[in-house]
């Protein structure tokens, strides 16, 4: 498979190759992220016997242990082999994920939800290191020029894959409802992490460049002193927290509150990932024409659009209601996260993206452990209430948050900076 439209100008070959093999690794990786996250994550722990308020701290782990990202930023300082710690913590990483397949083998059911949170637990904060030490290799090897345009495509092939994966996946699970369906699942997940590592250790591993004589306070405090950086900081830290209350709990309302059939819940996240799809190329075709501010600006109201559109189920349709709402959020989510990608990668130097990135994910982070505590919280306490609060009435409330810090916040604190005379 050759992805040589990905650059305008033909760099050296491994830096070519690595691009293409980065777009190969990266569809065996979404494969496998599709069975052990999202609607199926909820599923499986929902098989585990967990109730909403687990569920949100579970979603809450991966978010929490990103905080450890900083600590990864400085111990990335003094990597020797930037490839092979990418390979090690990735590798490591998948396969702890893959484990979690084993629990109701080996322990007694009283004790299944423990174990699994614990492996999470251990799951995450190895991600936490990759995910500081992949951003910062890959924006090495892509050249600034065609980064839009590079990680648009990419994405949409990788959604692709994940549209197939969460058909199969569905399917699957309703055809094999309770341990058969999710065993057929690890079993599957088990061959994509075989591929996903093969491909790993197929990528180049370019020149680090790392902050020569730079004090470790100096190092750690750069990003908070980047007056740009900084603010739009703080505002991502307060989007993700209403967000993750909102957008992670959508499956669990399905499955657990309007009692969706997996295979539908399958094909609405498929809807999303095809939106997505379509987020990420239209962004990828802008990236030249707009500035990444105003195409992150512009992604914000479809995520709030999903929120809100939940309290039309009572006058619509229900599955109408949950096509629209997942063909906002899908279309949202694509804008929105390959330019918050951008926005980490490109607001540093080489030498500094890693604390960049750490600190990004780390401040985000705190919001994303505690969206979810709460949102599972709420909806565990919501039960005392009336049905339609769990039904849309939180969702809406959520939602018209999000839509003032879309349309009023945002573009005040990524209004571009005047030019100084």
């Amino acid at each position: 498979m050759r992805f040589q439209f990905l650059v305008k100008d033909k760099p050296k070959s491994s830096y070519r190759k690595g691009m293409q093999v980065a777009v190969v690794e990266g569809m065996w990786a979404m494969l496998l992220l599709t069975m052990l996250t999202g609607p199926f994550l909820t599923a499986y722990l929902l098989y585990l016997g967990a109730n909403s308020k687990q569920i949100g701290i579970v979603l809450a782990i991966p978010a929490l242990a990103n905080l450890l990202q900083v600590v990864a930023a400085m111990y990335m300082q003094r990597l020797v082999n930037r490839k092979r710690a990418f390979i090690i913590f990735t590798s490591a990483h998948r396969l702890i994920g893959l484990s979690t397949g084993l629990i109701p083998f080996i322990f007694p059911k009283d004790l299944w939800l423990v174990t699994f949170i614990i492996i999470f637990l251990i799951y995450a904060v190895v991600n936490a290191f990759a995910g500081v030490i992949w951003p910062s290799l890959i924006s090495d090897m892509v050249p600034n020029q065609v980064r839009g345009k590079y990680f648009g495509i990419r994405n949409v092939l990788t959604s692709a894959v994940n549209s197939t994966g969460l058909y199969i996946t569905g399917v699957i699970i309703d055809a094999y409802p309770g341990a058969w369906g999710f065993n057929i699942m690890y079993a599957i997940a088990a061959v994509t992490v075989v591929m996903n590592i093969i491909y790993m250790t197929k990528y180049p591993n370019p020149h680090f460049e790392k902050s020569e004589g730079m004090k470790l306070g100096t190092f750690v405090l750069r990003p908070f002193r980047d007056r740009t950086f900084f603010k739009g900081l703080v505002f991502l830290t307060m989007w993700t927290l209403v967000v993750t209350m909102t957008h992670p709990f959508f499956s669990y309302v399905m499955l657990d509150v309007l009692r969706v059939p997996y295979a539908t819940v399958a094909n609405l996240v498929i809807l999303q990932t095809i939106t997505s799809m379509a987020g990420f190329y239209v962004c990828g075709l802008l990236s030249r024409r707009l500035s990444e501010r105003a195409l992150l600006i512009g992604s914000l109201p479809f995520l709030a659009a999903a929120a809100l559109l939940w309290s039309t189920m009572n006058v619509l349709p229900q599955l109408l209601v949950l096509i629209m709402i997942y063909a906002f959020l899908g279309f949202g989510l694509g804008s929105y996260n390959q330019q918050i990608f951008i926005f980490m990668i490109g607001s540093s130097t080489k030498a500094e993206r890693p604390i960049y990135i750490a600190v990004f994910s780390a401040i985000t982070g705190i919001a994303g452990f505690i969206g979810p505590t709460v949102g599972g919280i709420v909806f565990e306490e919501l039960k005392a209430y009336p049905l339609w609060l769990q039904e849309y009435g939180l969702f809406l409330m959520l939602g018209i948050i999000l839509l003032i810090l879309a349309v009023i916040v945002a573009p005040i604190i990524f209004r571009k900076p005047k030019n100084k005379l």
